[in-house]
């Protein structure tokens, strides 16, 4: 009974050891340069979140041509209908990456990326930062 047992906690040991490493492998499968679009997408999304649409030009400039919308936005509402545009990119980057998490906004039916399971939402400002749900 007892080696049943030993060889079954290996077994077991060894799955979370393999799914680890797995999940590891994806995210090195990350470029750099996607890595740097999501980090300057989510000071982004931060910014958005929190109504500061001087911080979201400033990391939005980060991003060159990609961020151009944003970064000559002259209202908040400007800035995120440029994000809708950048969310799509970081949806397909972050696909099936750990550490990232597929948000939905069903008042305004808007997606965003965001590494944390706390709703932020970037669409509704401080107004609706708690309005929406994980979807993946």
């Amino acid at each position: 009974m007892r080696t049943k047992t030993q060889k079954l906690t290996t077994l077991f040991c060894a799955a979370i050891a393999f799914a680890t490493m797995q999940s590891l492998a994806q995210a090195a499968n990350l470029s750099g340069q996607d890595k740097k679009f999501l980090a300057s997408y989510e000071k982004i999304h931060t910014a958005l979140a929190a109504d500061d649409l001087t911080v979201a030009k400033s990391a939005a400039a980060e991003l060159g041509d990609l961020g151009s919308d944003i970064a000559k936005a002259n209202s908040l509402k400007d800035a995120r209908a440029g994000f809708e545009k950048l969310s799509a990119r970081a949806k397909t980057i972050a696909a099936g990456q750990s550490g990232y998490h597929v948000a939905h906004c069903p008042m305004l039916n808007k997606d965003w990326v965001q590494p944390s399971t706390t709703i932020s939402n970037p669409y509704g400002g401080k107004e609706m930062v708690s309005c929406g749900e994980i979807k993946k």
